[in-house]
């Protein structure tokens, strides 16, 4: 019928038929078939009849509204902009212009100009209830949550309104809120049975960290409503949160094949791709987002960081300072770092390291040592089977010992994607106390280690270490360990026991090596971010540390621990982080004293 009418007006304007000249003026031809261009999804033929007639009557106020609002469904806010300007000097008063021209504004991701328009239409109309909402959607987008969530709430006062209210609802859950926001849900859903809320409902359960409740929602929906994408959903994201890394990218791809317009999978499986490193798939997966979501603000700043870290150089530095005070083990030391990591992505999956540390050294019975340690290394990523890493350092002295060298390399892959396990060749110099450093004893080290995800809270891990020592003295040393979580981010508090058994062919007193020796360690670790969103990659981070560890050994000293620390994304280029970290044994036997500061920046 549409393409019936097309032809028919299309013959009209035409000029071969009489009826046209006689009884139908040309321009309101071409409006109405602009209007059916537009029923046709066809905006740019639409486009073209609405140009042609301000061609001829540039003061036809009403056409140009019409194309303003046509090229702001294609996204072309600027053109649409400058089209609703051009209504507004001739009709300056006009509120519904004003209205649509603050919604482009608002599309176009410039919430300050969007807001100016909307406080002049409250001021000249205090009662203007799309204004006030329009405004409020606004401050939503623009994070700025608390002003968006009093709007609603007087918006919802004055009269009710479903829609204000599912958007109060999805603003407390962008806010953290989610208790309250679960609240509304579920009155929401009492109202009406909306298969939409109901979902969103099982999603912010997943943001709150509730994943039990979560998984048992989407099943609710799918035995209620048996529906496929809530299916396809629960599956993947079962998979993601119990860390299934390959399983989970492919339910997340299948689900997106199916339901491609799935903004909640397609930034399950970006944030997945991030914290694997697979920048590429990473980036296109919130490009692809922002393609149908603008003001996604979680997808901007994950893309954002995904392009920093994969294409920048960055470079970390910082000063450390370790001292280390032993009565029995001959091993006092104060030990000062300046240190330098510069990281360079070559590609996507690889990256050049290089470092460079300047350390000075005061040892009881040797003072004064000053050491130069620069080094290259090399990784390369084949995500989320595989990574191999290498390195490289030399020592130089300012005393009379001769250059160290130290080398080495690890490979890490996947187990049945149930872990991570790796194996690790280094070589590195002994440096506890001075004979060792003048001796130039250094250390071979083999290790084979494997981490398995039992559960989200769950981890187990167990590792072997074999040192070969440069004086033909050699070590067996195998370990294991369990972390249980008893809450996760973004208050995280885990427990974890480790265990490990040391065995050395012989006693060697330069480097404390008894033949037999065990260490029983439990740690408690209390994780706490202050980030103003939800904690996920691309969030600003801000956190503090705070761990306690404590061990015994199988000569029954007891050693004590205590570490804090402190991280923060001041900016999307700039992180700062310290540390400090405080060892004391019974019976005095050791105590260390360690403190770090450092930043990172990406150019």
């Amino acid at each position: 019928m549409k393409k019936i009418l097309i032809f028919l007006i299309t013959f009209l304007l035409s000029g071969t038929c009489a009826f046209s000249e006689e009884g139908i003026r040309k321009e309101e031809l071409r409006k109405l078939l602009g209007e059916t261009y537009i029923m046709e999804g066809d905006y740019d033929k639409a486009i073209d009849q609405y140009m042609e007639i301000l061609k001829k009557d540039p003061s036809n106020l009403e056409v140009r509204v019409l194309l303003a609002d046509v090229l702001s469904w294609q996204k072309k806010y600027e053109e649409s902009i400058k089209e609703y300007n051009k209504v507004l000097e001739s009709e300056p008063g006009n509120i519904e212009v004003k209205i649509k021209l603050a919604r482009v504004y608002l599309w176009n991701r410039d919430y300050k100009k969007s807001q100016e328009i909307y406080k002049d239409i409250i001021k000249e109309d205090p009662h203007n209830m799309e204004a006030k909402e329009l405004i409020a959607d606004s401050y939503a987008y623009s994070k700025e949550f608390d002003k968006a969530i009093a709007l609603y709430r007087e918006l919802l006062s004055a009269k009710y309104d479903r829609g204000v209210k599912i958007k109060l609802a999805d603003t407390l859950s962008w806010n953290k809120k989610y208790n309250e926001a679960l609240k509304f849900y579920d009155e929401l859903i009492d109202e009406k049975a909306d298969l939409r809320l109901k979902l969103q409902k099982a999603r912010i359960l997943g943001w709150a960290r509730k994943y039990r409740e979560s998984l048992k929602e989407y099943q609710s929906i799918v035995d209620t409503e048996g529906d496929e994408l809530a299916k396809k959903e629960m599956q993947a994201k079962r998979a993601y949160w119990n860390n299934r890394v390959k399983q989970a990218i492919i339910c997340y791809r299948a689900l997106i094949d199916e339901f491609p317009n799935n903004l909640e999978a397609m930034f399950d499986l970006s944030q997945i791709y991030s914290y694997q490193s697979m920048w590429s798939e990473a980036m296109e997966g919130y490009k692809n987002i922002l393609n149908r979501s603008p003001n996604h603000f979680r997808a901007k700043e994950g893309l954002k960081k995904a392009e920093h870290i994969s294409e920048n150089i960055a470079l970390k530095s910082g000063y450390e300072f370790f001292e280390a005070d032993s009565s029995s083990r001959d091993s006092d030391i104060k030990k000062s770092i300046f240190f330098n990591n510069l990281n360079i992505p070559l590609a996507r999956k690889s990256d050049l390291k290089i470092n460079y540390n300047l350390t000075g050294r005061q040892f009881s019975d040797f003072s004064d040592v000053i050491e130069h340690e620069g080094g290259i290394g090399f990784a390369y990523r084949h995500s989320p089977d595989w990574a191999v890493d290498s390195f490289y350092n030399f020592i130089e002295y300012d005393k009379d010992i001769e250059t160290m060298h130290e080398f080495g390399g690890i490979f890490k892959f996947r187990i049945f994607d149930v872990g991570e396990s790796l194996f690790s060749f280094e070589r590195n110099r002994l440096e506890n106390n001075s004979v060792v450093i003048r001796n130039k004893y250094s250390c071979d080290n083999y290790k084979i280690r494997a981490d398995f995800d039992i559960t989200k809270k769950l981890k187990i891990g167990a590792d072997y270490l074999y040192s070969g020592y440069s004086d033909d003295n050699y070590k067996n040393e195998p370990g294991g360990d369990i972390l249980y979580y008893l809450s996760l981010e973004p208050k995280a508090l885990y427990v974890k026991y480790e265990y490990f058994f040391r065995d050395f062919d012989k006693k060697v007193n330069e480097y404390f090596s008894p033949h037999d020796f065990s260490t029983h360690t439990i740690t408690v670790n209390w994780r706490h971010y202050l980030n103003k969103e939800e904690v996920y990659f691309g969030a600003a981070d801000l956190y503090y540390d705070l761990r306690y560890g404590v061990s015994l050994d199988s000569d029954d000293i007891v050693g004590h621990k205590f570490t804090a620390g402190f991280t923060w994304d001041i900016n999307e280029r700039l992180q700062i982080k310290t540390e400090g970290q405080y060892v004391h044994s019974s019976a005095s036997v050791y105590e260390d004293k360690r403190a770090l500061v450092s930043a990172k920046y990406y150019f």
